[in-house]
């Protein structure tokens, strides 16, 4: 495996992301998290969501670069799917702009933009290496790429469980998890079309901003962004039956079996 300094493994790559989770819901206790209240100004921006996936980024920069994981965790040898699955980044990137069209402008102060934008990337950079990075890496060095998806992507819907825990109704929780995973096929999907985890660092970041933005000026969601799911779901299930078996040398005998 060369550029490699440890071999791919689903145990390593389940510790990065246990140690994610630990840094950020750590700092969650500490810092007395509302999630309810999450982005309704500067200050709950800074301590509820910038700084825990920020700290959570560092985390796995560290755990990454010793690793030497960085290019597969940031780059497939092949890409997948057929062409028309562009229009899903498209969509996605048209709400985000739409989100922050509807942003009332005139109520976000500097800090509060400075505070989104950190989160933004915070975010971006954690909950994707975390998942759809160093996991997806350590999966793929064991098991298909259709379970490597799968497991991936429960991985990250998972991580908004211990939401209920502060403060989401935990009648809502079920919801969002199910949401969640959705958005995390079409993100995994936006990896494998591009073959860079770039691209889902980059809306993911964007997407999570532009909501709390609306948030923060009093900003009702769009009810266009619920367009994302049903076609998530199509461009999911045309990647993931149509997956070709060319990938990168150190899981292409996992992808056979």
């Amino acid at each position: 495996m060369v550029g490699l300094r440890h071999t791919p493994s689903v145990r390593v790559g389940f510790a990065l992301y246990l140690g994610y989770l630990v840094v950020f819901f750590t700092t969650w206790v500490v810092n007395g998290v509302d999630y309810t209240r999450i982005g309704e100004d500067a200050q709950t921006t800074k301590l509820w969501y910038a700084v825990p996936t920020l700290l959570g980024c560092a985390f796995l920069f560290v755990a990454v670069t010793a690793l030497g994981w960085w290019r597969d965790v940031l780059f497939d040898r092949t890409r997948c799917g057929p062409w028309w699955i562009w229009f899903l980044p498209a969509v996605v990137t048209l709400i985000i702009v739409m989100n922050f069209l509807s942003v009332d402008a005139g109520r976000l102060s500097p800090d509060l933009v400075l505070w989104l934008t950190l989160g933004g990337i915070g975010v971006g950079f954690g909950e994707e290496i975390a998942t759809r990075g160093s996991l997806l890496v350590g999966l793929r060095s064991s098991m298909s790429e259709r379970r490597a998806w799968l497991i991936s992507t429960l991985s990250f819907a998972a991580l908004h469980i211990p939401n209920a825990l502060f403060g989401l109704p935990a009648a809502v929780m079920p919801t969002q998890v199910a949401l969640t995973f959705i958005m995390g096929s079409a993100l995994y999907v936006m990896r494998r079309m591009s073959g860079t985890l770039l691209l889902p660092i980059v809306l993911h970041g964007l997407w999570d901003s532009s909501l709390f933005a609306m948030t923060a000026t009093g900003v009702a969601p769009l009810v266009l962004q619920f367009s994302v799911y049903p076609l998530a779901v199509v461009c999911s299930l045309a990647v993931l039956g149509g997956m070709k078996r060319a990938l990168p040398k150190h899981h292409e005998r996992s992808e056979l079996r």
